[in-house]
């Protein structure tokens, strides 16, 4: 009985060990944060440059005056559906790879409205 004890107890310090040790790491990370209009059938800007290890926060602005759009990325995030002048708030997540975005709306993705996340190489800004 003593030694189950024991490796539970040495189980449960270890994992609270590795629980607090990604906390300061998340605490680290730099965040961009990036304000994307949504209108007309495109996203200005469509094409956000984020530094490898950077993560990524989008805030999102439905400026079109009559359509619905949203947000939905290849990495699987994905903001709601935004009436005209709605906003929202996308964590992407920490950018890794160049990430592909698009409105899911009916027909909007196949009319243009996509948007791309290029990982850029931190030392070369």
């Amino acid at each position: 009985m003593r030694i189950v004890v024991v490796a539970l107890l040495a189980i449960m310090l270890t994992l609270t060990g590795c629980a607090g040790a990604g906390s300061a790491a998340d605490a680290d990370t730099p965040v961009q944060v990036v304000e994307i209009d949504a209108a007309n059938m495109r996203f200005t800007s469509d094409v956000i440059e984020v530094p490898v290890g950077t993560r990524l926060v989008i805030e999102l602005t439905n400026t079109d005056e009559l359509q619905m759009h949203d947000l939905v990325l290849a990495n699987g995030v994905a903001g709601t559906h935004l009436a005209p002048g709605e906003s929202e708030t996308i964590d992407v997540g920490v950018i890794t790879e160049d990430i592909d975005g698009w409105c899911s709306i009916s027909n909007h993705r196949a009319m243009g409205m996509t948007l791309t996340v290029i990982a850029v190489d931190p030392a070369s800004d």
